[in-house]
Parts: structure tokens; C-alpha cells; sequence
């Protein structure tokens, strides 16, 4: 199982994520520890507005315990956002660690957007279900953009004999 992961993982980062994350870089000056970043921010305030509509509801409803417990995992997640968003902090300037040592994480956040996509189809309508696949999704992307921070030596010859013979 492991090995599929593997393969499927280091498809997504070759294929999809690293060409994109050096399209922000050349087209729009964006670095992909900086986009990384920006699409954790993007994260946080899709999970605020995940879960601000049943904090609220609550509050009104003068149930004060459920209420703090809302309030807490609001909480506790913009904290975990921080903290991932701090290890995408300032750009790596050799091999990337968080290629081979996020694999875990990487898996967890893919495992976590097929868990919300049935959530949000199975959710009655409103804005919460897709804030919290948003979430999902804009975290994901970030783990895998911030893992292209810095290509192993091997990509980047690739991607230069690519621009030299003009495939890209």
C-alpha cells in the first residue's frame, strides 16, 4: 500500500504540482513557499467559515457548552494552519525535506478530501459544507505546493532541458 502511495504521490508533486508551482514562480512572481502560505491562509478562512454558521447557531440557541466546543475547534484548527504554514516559512535552499518527510501528511490530506467531498454531497445545502471542502482541498494543495519549494537537482535539469527544446 505504501508503495502505491508512493507512486501515486510522487505522480501528483512530477506532474501536476510542480509544474505548477513553477508557473507561479515565473508567471506570477509567486515562490511556492509563498504560495504555499497564501493557500494555507486561504485554508484558515475557508475553515472559519466552516464553522462559524454552527458556532453561531449555538450561541443563539444559548447552548454554551457546545458553543465553547465550536469555538475551541475553530480554535485548534486555525492553529494547526499556523503551524504547517510556519514549516512553509522562508524557502528551502537545498533538496526539500518535505518531499520524503510530509509523505504521511500528504496521504492524511488526501484521505481527508474524499472524507469532506462525501460530507459535503451527503450535507444538506449551504455554504458550510463547501468552506469545508475548500479547506481541504486549499491545505492540500498548499502540502503539495510547499513541497515543491525546492525540486531535487534532477527536476530542475529536466525543466531547463524542457524550456531549452521548448516542450513547456
Amino acid at each position: 500500500m505504501n508503495d502505491i502511495f508512493a507512486r501515486v504521490d510522487d505522480a501528483l508533486i512530477d506532474r501536476l504540482f510542480q509544474p505548477l508551482a513553477d508557473w507561479m514562480d515565473r508567471h506570477m512572481a509567486l515562490a511556492p513557499d509563498r504560495a504555499a502560505r497564501a493557500g494555507l491562509d486561504l485554508a484558515a478562512l475557508a475553515w472559519i467559515v466552516s464553522e462559524a454558521g454552527a458556532t453561531a447557531y449555538a450561541m443563539r440557541m444559548h447552548d454554551v457548552p457546545i458553543a465553547i466546543a465550536r469555538a475551541a475547534l475553530m480554535i485548534a484548527g486555525l492553529w494547526a494552519f499556523t503551524i504547517v504554514r510556519n514549516v512553509f516559512q522562508g524557502g528551502a535552499r537545498q533538496a526539500n525535506p518535505l518531499r520524503p518527510g510530509m509523505q504521511l501528511h500528504r496521504a492524511s490530506c488526501l484521505l481527508w478530501i474524499v472524507a469532506l467531498a462525501a460530507k459535503a454531497i451527503a450535507a444538506p445545502s449551504g455554504i458550510e459544507p463547501v468552506a469545508l471542502l475548500a479547506t481541504g482541498l486549499f491545505a492540500t494543495a498548499s502540502v503539495y505546493i510547499g513541497a515543491c519549494t525546492n525540486p531535487p537537482p534532477a527536476w530542475r535539469k529536466n525543466l531547463k532541458a524542457s524550456f531549452a527544446f521548448g516542450q513547456i
